[in-house]
Order: structure tokens, then C-alpha cells, then sequence
């Protein structure tokens, strides 16, 4: 039997002993019981106890619990001291070949700086500035912007990256010189729209006058090999009909002309094409040298004020 004292006011004390423990088979619990206790003690039935006490289990089980969680602390702190030391070796690393970019731009090797501002910025990419080098390299320190669709990645990544100081430090350094690339790009355009207007117009009779004859040329030659070759043929269905040369020799004639008016045909045909894209490109603006270039020059201060716009913005 398994007894707890419990204090009594009056120094008596409460035994405690399972159900059925030295009750007779059938009995009510502590009927009968061999051991009745003396008069000092109270005996009360209870159940069974656990062997081990459920309560230290839990406090076991929450120790367990919080040692668990620091030690993944712990790990977690490591790892995260770790990542650090490793992105700040990149980081120093990437600043030596930024370095070394800033160099070889400096020296006129635009090649080997571009290649190294790239390294750059693949080793520590959130640093804006080696994006913004292989800007300056793909534009030539932004004065030519035919190579400009080469790096508009580069160029939206060191945008996102620039810090608005930063930005208003090369707003100051390049706004002035693009915004005199675009009045100047401006000035350019339309002086060389007009000269593209004025040769066109100066071209256009002529153009039209060989259109003309070419579309006359090639009409006229078309019918004439269609009236002998179906004439021939016509003649030809009939050669073994007749006896004789009568059929034979006029169609042989038409066939043969009919021929030699398809080499002609051929010709005016060339003719015609060439004379008829001659007439849409004088029609069209922009389609003679000095017009390229007026295109150009409209790009290039598109580009320019655009740039100005993110950088100011």
C-alpha cells in the first residue's frame, strides 16, 4: 500500500490506500480490511497513482523544448554571421574590380573596363556604381547612344540601386551635357528634315516620268507576249490538221516571238519594280541620306531628354 501523511490540526493523520488493496473479493473498498489503522488515523480509498510524476515529464518535456529552440537560435545566428562574412568578402571584392574598371576607363580601355565593371557587378550587385560603368562605357560617357539597347539592363539596374543624393550628384554631372546633346540633336533634326524634303521634291518629276514609262513599257510588252503566245498555241492545236506548212510555220513564228517578248518582258518588269520603289521612297519622308540622319538625331534626343527625365526625376 502506498501511504502520504497529510498534517492534521490535531497531530492525527490521513492514510491513503488504493481501491481494493486488502479489501476481501467482493467488497467494498476497505471492508474487511486486515489493516484498520489505529485511532489516530483516518483511512481513505483512492485509485491507483502513476509510478512517475506527470508533472516533471511536462517540466522535463519544456526544458527539452527550450534547449531545442536555442540551439536552432544558436544555428541560425551562425548561419546568418556566416552569410554576412561571406557578402562582405564580395563586397570587398567586387570594389577592387570596380577599382580596376575605373582605371582601364581612365586609361582609354573602354573594352577591359566594361568586362570589369561587369565582374563587378555580378559579384556584389547591389552596388549601383558598376552598372552605371557599363553604362558609361556602352555610350561613350553618355555622347553616343547607338549601342544604348546593349545596356538597358545595366542602366535600370543602377537607377533602382542609386540612392536620391547619388542620383542628383550625376544629375548635376551629365543633365547639362545631354540637355545641350538634345537642343543641339533638336536644331540638327530639323535642318536635315528639310534638306530630305527639298531633294526629294527636286527628284520627284523624274522619278514620276520614269514610273510612267516603265508601267507604259511593261503594259505594252505584257500584252503583246500574251497575243503571241496564245496565238501560238492556238496555231500549234492545229499543225496535225492541216497538211502541209501553213499552220506549222505561223505558229513556230508566233512561238518564237512570244519568246524573245518574254526576255523583253522580263527586262520592263525589273524596270517597273525599280522605278516603282524609286516613286514610294520619294513619297516617303526620311528615305534619303540627309533623312536618316535627321531619324537619327531624332532618336538621339529622344534618348537624351529621357535620360535627363530619370535622372532628375
Amino acid at each position: 500500500m502506498e501511504e502520504r501523511n497529510l498534517d492534521l490540526n490535531d497531530d492525527g493523520k490521513i492514510r491513503l490506500r488504493k481501491y481494493g488493496e486488502g479489501a476481501p473479493e467482493g467488497g467494498a473498498p476497505g471492508e474487511g480490511s486486515p489493516d484498520e489503522g489505529s485511532p489516530d488515523e483516518i483511512i481513505v480509498d483512492v485509485p491507483d497513482f502513476l509510478s512517475a510524476d506527470p508533472f516533471a515529464e511536462g517540466e522535463e518535456d519544456e526544458l527539452a523544448r527550450e534547449e531545442g529552440v536555442r540551439a536552432a537560435h544558436a544555428a541560425d545566428a551562425q548561419m546568418r554571421a556566416a552569410y554576412e562574412a561571406e557578402r562582405e568578402g564580395r563586397r570587398l571584392r567586387a570594389r577592387r574590380l570596380y577599382d580596376e574598371a575605373e582605371r582601364l576607363y581612365a586609361a582609354g580601355d573602354l573594352d577591359a573596363a566594361g568586362e570589369k565593371y561587369l565582374d563587378s557587378g555580378a559579384l556584389y550587385g547591389a552596388d549601383w556604381r558598376p552598372w552605371f560603368g557599363v553604362v558609361r562605357v556602352q555610350t561613350r560617357d553618355f555622347t553616343d547612344f547607338s549601342a544604348i539597347d546593349d545596356c538597358s539592363q545595366a542602366y535600370d539596374k543602377a537607377l533602382r540601386r542609386m540612392k536620391p543624393e547619388e542620383r542628383a550628384a550625376i544629375a548635376a554631372c551629365y543633365v547639362p551635357r545631354l540637355e545641350q546633346t538634345a537642343d543641339e540633336c533638336a536644331v540638327r533634326q530639323e535642318q536635315l528634315s528639310a534638306e530630305d524634303e527639298r531633294i526629294r521634291a527636286e527628284a520627284r518629276p523624274a522619278v514620276l516620268r520614269e514610273y510612267k514609262l516603265s508601267r507604259l513599257l511593261f503594259a505594252a510588252f505584257a500584252a503583246l507576249f500574251l497575243l503571241f503566245a496564245v496565238a501560238g498555241g492556238v496555231l500549234a492545236m492545229f499543225i496535225n490538221a492541216v497538211q502541209g506548212w501553213q499552220i506549222l510555220i505561223p505558229a513556230v513564228i508566233c512561238l518564237a516571238v512570244a519568246l524573245v517578248l518574254l526576255v523583253v518582258l522580263a527586262v520592263c518588269t525589273r524596270r517597273f519594280v525599280r522605278a516603282r520603289g524609286a516613286k514610294v521612297r520619294n513619297a516617303r519622308a526620311g528615305s534619303t541620306p540627309q533623312g536618316e540622319e535627321a531619324r537619327i538625331c531624332a532618336e538621339t534626343e529622344e534618348i537624351a531628354r529621357s535620360i535627363i527625365e530619370d535622372l532628375t526625376k
